[in-house]
């Protein structure tokens, strides 16, 4: 690409920068908002979390890449 070539993308992509952000402006923005709640937390199933559902304990294992009955096998400290 020549140099005119490269001079004109940059003009062009300036302009059209400072039409989007003049636009920006114009956005009226929402006011941010936290949800307080009473609890923070789930109550425990009825036996304090204890036992476990089977059924979820199944889906979690078919879905995990690699599992050995009741466990799943991930790497450790790769990144």
């Amino acid at each position: 690409m020549e140099a005119s070539q490269i001079k004109k993308l940059e003009e062009e992509t300036k302009k059209l920068l400072d039409k989007f952000s003049k636009a920006l402006t114009s956005v009226k923005s929402e006011e941010e908002s936290n949800v307080e709640r009473a609890n923070e937390r789930r109550a425990e199933g009825k036996d304090g979390g204890k036992e476990c559902d089977k059924t979820f304990r199944k889906i979690m294992l078919e879905n995990a890449p690699q599992h050995d009955d009741d466990f799943i096998i991930a790497e450790k400290k790769t990144w």
